[in-house]
Formats: structure tokens, sequence, C-alpha cells
């Protein structure tokens, strides 16, 4: 795992000056080695976290002639087989790094190369013969990259503040931004929070002349066609075999690797399948928050675990005072907020395994393609939902709305009435509707909802003859996970140095699951029930029967205690986010919460994220981004 920055400007008028600063902007990504390259209008800058050929493996990399060389971040789980084919075709390779196949690659096959890539990864690479600089980033998103052009000149970098250390950016809102934010809890690429500067989207590439406007495009490949004749147990099989494939794919290291243990399923399953390789007592790491209980304090159910699967295990704990203080760091390295509450206690955890290892592997990703969250459930049931007569919604959302602690309800009931089947499959995404929103920032958010419903029509596009169960485990996967927890994973971990794979996402994994049926992976409406019936093979009785819960924090009881305080504080009457959000409608929506009248712990925790970005990015100005965080 790396940090990229490339700038394109043909005057090269700041790239002398900019190289340092995005470094020391990167240096957190990469802090191992340093290297940059100015070749005609092209500066590519790399700091590296070595994890394949430690000795060998420092970049930029170039091809034999010198006229493509390429920065790459991430890990190429197929490099061996990929370099024994370009090798046959006469590419000679000048390291045993995994990211050199492609430049070799690229030579070979041009921007096709980045379909024959099994991997997490965000590259830039500047082909001096055709004068143009390509960027990409993975299928799934797991690596981010973010873009810059003021139409003379284009910058790509793994982080925005790499783009703000280099001068080219001054932190900005974009307001279309700030409703996807409200709405979804994070913001879909191409946007970011950040006005000007955008996201590359999982699964695209980005093509760029001097002089003329970038081109992006979409590799992703739909999915193959639904094994709608295969048994349940025949599938189940399939899964379990290709699990295991992957977590061994994944642990490929040059350095000390481990894994995140929680008391569920998924990082069982993946200790169980690296215990399994033969490669020795995997090492394991948790966090809990003591006197939370078994369900929110993971650390007893991760030891027993770790006993069951013979990992060398430890543990650290998070504490109500320490939250703020990790939500700071955790903000200026997230970047972009994205409504995940469990941000603070990943970085903590990553912090602490960093003392340790260099990589981890992770359970992320195993909820949205396997259907492991509620609104998986819901969608199994949008096909009866959208056969209920329209006189049915006023009264259903009358009685939702007169429920305590009625969201689950509120959000059933929006879901009634005439529309599309896409505008169904996106209501099961929001967290605060339309008027919520409106009595927040003050605007309808038309312009955004019109383009919730464009991107997700997008996506769809590939599944549109699937039922909306299948498209409802699609969209979350292709849409909601690469801009939100996968961002988050990404940064949390790299803010310590430390590599986090998600073997649940391998894509030749991933393309075998994405032909299950919807209604073998969500059964009866019990969520993962394939993947439940093949990971029963590797994990533990306690681990499989644990009820899910995900990687969770207490902040809804600290909600309902000092951070609803904090909340309401950071949006009274007369401060600078007063000109964003009303504070009025956050007193509101606090006191609601506090008395259990209501939940909206989901729109005050993205509200509280909010308030600590503006603070870093826009209230503080340039510097705060790049000053050093502790620990990191």
């Amino acid at each position: 795992m790396c940090g990229i920055a490339a700038l394109l400007d043909p005057a090269a008028a700041c790239s002398n000056g900019a190289a340092p600063a995005i470094a020391a902007a990167l240096r957190h990504r990469g802090p191992d080695g340093e290297g940059q390259a100015q070749i005609g209008p092209a500066l590519l800058v790399h700091t590296r976290l070595a994890i394949i050929d430690v000795a060998g493996g420092d970049q930029p990399l170039s091809s034999e002639d010198g006229a493509r060389t390429a920065i790459v971040n991430g890990e190429i789980y197929n490099h061996r087989e990929l370099r024994a084919e370009l090798e046959q075709l006469g590419h000679e390779f000048a390291t045993h790094s995994d990211s050199e196949v492609v430049v070799h690659g690229y030579e070979q096959w041009g921007t096709a190369v980045v379909e024959r890539l099994n991997g997490i990864f965000a590259f830039a690479l500047w082909d001096d013969r055709e004068q143009r600089l390509v960027a990409a980033r993975d299928p799934l998103g797991v690596k981010p990259l973010y873009w810059w052009s003021d139409g003379r000149r284009l910058a790509v970098a793994s982080e925005v503040g790499a783009l703000i250390a280099g001068g080219l950016v001054k932190p900005a809102v974009d307001r279309v931004a700030l409703d996807h934010l409200l709405a979804c809890r994070f913001v879909p690429s191409p946007r970011t929070l950040f006005d000007g500067v955008s996201k590359l989207p999982a699964a695209s590439t980005l093509t760029a002349e001097p002089g003329a406007s970038p081109r992006i495009e979409s590799y992703r490949p739909p999915p193959g066609a639904a094994f709608d004749e295969a048994s349940a147990a025949e599938l189940a099989d399939g899964l379990a075999e290709r699990f295991e494939a992957a977590v061994e794919r994944q642990m490929m290291s040059d350095v000390p690797y481990g894994a995140f243990l929680s008391g569920g399923i998924d990082s069982a399953a993946i200790v169980s399948a690296m215990a399994r390789s033969g490669a020795g007592a995997p090492q394991t790491f948790t966090i809990g928050f003591p006197g939370h209980g078994d369900v929110l304090d993971e650390r007893d159910a991760a030891r027993e675990t770790a006993r069951a699967l013979g990992s060398d295990h430890t543990d650290t704990a998070m504490r109500e005072f320490d939250f703020l203080t990790e939500l700071n760091a955790a903000v200026a390295r997230l970047e972009e907020p994205c409504g995940i509450p469990s941000a603070p206690a990943l970085m903590q955890l990553s912090r602490f395994a960093a003392e340790e290892v260099k990589v981890v592997l992770s359970g992320q990703g195993a909820d949205e393609p396997l259907g492991g969250y509620g609104r998986h459930r819901a969608a199994a049931g949008l096909a009866a939902i959208a056969r209920l007569p329209a006189f049915a919604s006023p009264p259903a959302r009358a009685l939702a709305d007169a429920l305590p602690r009625n969201e689950r309800a509120k959000r059933a009931a929006r879901l009634l009435g005439p529309m599309s089947g896409t505008d169904r499959l996106l209501q099961l995404f929001e967290v605060a509707d339309a008027g919520t929103r409106a009595d927040l920032t003050g605007a309808p958010g038309e312009e955004a909802q019109a383009e919730r419903r464009r991107l997700a029509t997008g996506v769809l596009a590939d599944v549109e003859q699937r039922p909306l169960l299948d498209q409802a485990l699609y969209l979350d996967t292709h849409w909601f996970l690469p801009d939100g927890l996968l961002i988050c994973g990404d940064k949390m971990s790299m803010a310590a140095s430390l590599e986090q794979r998600v073997p649940f996402l391998d894509l030749e994994l991933l393309r075998f699951v994405e032909r299950a049926p919807g209604r073998v992976r969500v059964r009866r409406l019990q969520g993962k029930w394939l993947h439940k019936q093949a990971m029963s093979r590797l994990v533990p009785r306690a681990a499989l029967e644990r009820p899910k819960h995900g990687f969770s924090t207490p902040y809804d009881d600290w909600l309902r205690a000092s951070l609803g305080e904090e909340v309401e504080r950071r949006f009274s009457a007369g401060g600078e986010l007063a000109e964003l959000i009303a504070p009025d409608t956050v007193a509101g929506l606090v006191a609601r919460h506090r008395s259990g009248r209501a939940d909206h712990k989901w729109t005050l925790y993205s509200l509280l994220e909010l308030s600590e970005w503006h603070r870093v990015f826009i209230e503080s100005g340039e510097q705060s981004p790049l000053a050093p965080l502790s620990g990191s």
C-alpha cells in the first residue's frame, strides 16, 4: 500500500514546489520510501509502504524503454500469473514487485490491463509516447482516487490532502454533496464534499492529454447469468471453496500480517481459512468497549473464537472519553464524512495492530453482496409492497409517525405508493427523508435526488432483468460500498500505515457470489443464508450462531448522553455551521432522540462528523489536514 499523486501541468508552473508538499501529505500512507519523477509535463509522486519485494520494489516503475512510467497503490493478487504471461510475450521485469505488472500490462494491452487485474489498486501512469496520463481505480473501489482540474492542469491523488498541500485546492463545501451525505451517510462518486474535487468511481479509468478534458470510462462488466439451476448445497460448496482460495491469495506478503477478529462469522471465517492454509497461527486483533455488555464489547467472544481457531490474539479498548479525540484524528484522515460511527474505533484498532504487523485481513465487504443488512431483507419484500394499493400509503405513514423510536416503520411506510423500483431501492438507503434534509439545509435537494437516481440507474443497468432483491444487493455492492465503508477502511488503516485487505471482495469470489440468486443469498427473510451455509464448514458454532450486529460502537448510548449535547453545541446559533445547517432543526432532532421518541442516531452521527470535517478543513484553513496526527 502506498500514496500516489500525479500532476499534469503543460506549463510546469508549480510542479517543482508542489512535489515535497504532496509527498509530505501522503507520507502516512507510505513511510518506507519516497520517489518522484518529472517527465515532460507530468509529475509523479509516490510514498511507499513496502509489502512485496521490500528491497527492490521502489517506485516509480518504468517500462524497458522508459516510455511508460507508473505509480501504483495496492496489491495485485494475480501478479505472478500475469508476470508469467507477459514474460512469455517478451517483457523483461526489473523487480519482483506485484505493481510492475501494471506497466508491462499497459504496454501489452493498453488501458484494458485493468480488466485483467485481480487486486485492490489505484494507479497513475504517464505514457510519454502518446503524451497522456492514465489513472484507474480497482473494480470495487477498495483504493480511493481523487482528481481535480482547472481546465489547464489536472491532478490525481490517493487523498484530497495531497491536492490541498500542492496548492491546487482550497477547501469549500459542495452543497449538492451535502444533501447526499444527509440522505445516505456518504457522498457517491463522482462528487466529494469538497467543491471542485471529484472521486474516480470504482471500476473506472481516467485518461487525460495536455489541454484536453479528461475522459472517464467504466470497465465494470455485468455479472454473468444467474445460477438458477444450481442447488443451495452446490452453491454453498462453491462459495466455501472460492472463499478459502481468496484468503490464501490475499495472504501474499513479504512482511508480518494478521487479521481483525470480532465475535462474528465473517472475521472468524477469515481467521479459520488463514489457519487452515498451513502458514502458522494467525495474529488477530480486537477492540472492545468496556461497560457496554457482550453485544458491543466483543473482546470475550473474540477470545473464545481465537482459542477455538488457535490464533495469537490480543485486544485493546475504547472508552467514551476517547471517542471525540479519536473522531478528530479520524475525520482529518477520512477527509470525507462516511457516516460510519466505528471509524474512530477502527483507527485506534489499526494503530494497535500496526505495532505488530503491516497487513491485516478484514471481514469488510461480506454484508453487501451476501445480504447482511436489514435493507436486504426489506428488499426481499419489495415486489409485494409494490402491489399494495396507493390508498394504503397515507394511513401507514400516519401510523408510523405516531410510533416511538419509529425510524424503521417510517422508512417502511415511505416504500408504499406509486414509484419506480429504482426509487424504492433508493429509499432503502435513505436515513433522513427529504423533509428532514430540507429543514436542515434550507434547500429542497432536488438536484441531489435526481443525481442519486441517475447514478443508481447506471449501476442497476447491469442487472435490470434480475429481481429487486438481486438489484438491491448489486446496488449496495457497487454504489454504497465503494464510497462509504471501503473508503473508511482504507483511510483508517492507512492513517496507521497499515494495509487492510478484504477477501470477501476478491474478484474471483465476487463473480461467483453475484451469480447466486438473491433468493438463496437471502432466504425466507434470513440475511446471509447462503453465506452461513458455506461458512459453517469453517467457523466455530458459537461464532456462527452469534446474532449479527456488525463492527459496532456504543455511539447510540453516547448520543443520548454527552455526545447529544456536543452535537447541539456544535450547531448552535451564531456558529459558522449555522450557515450550512439550521440550529433549531438540529436541537429538535437531538431532543427527540434523547427522549426516546425517535431514532435519529444515523443523522446525528453524520452531523457530528460533518461538524468535525468543517472544523478541520473549512474553519482551520489549509494547514490542519497536513498536521501530524498522534500515533499515525
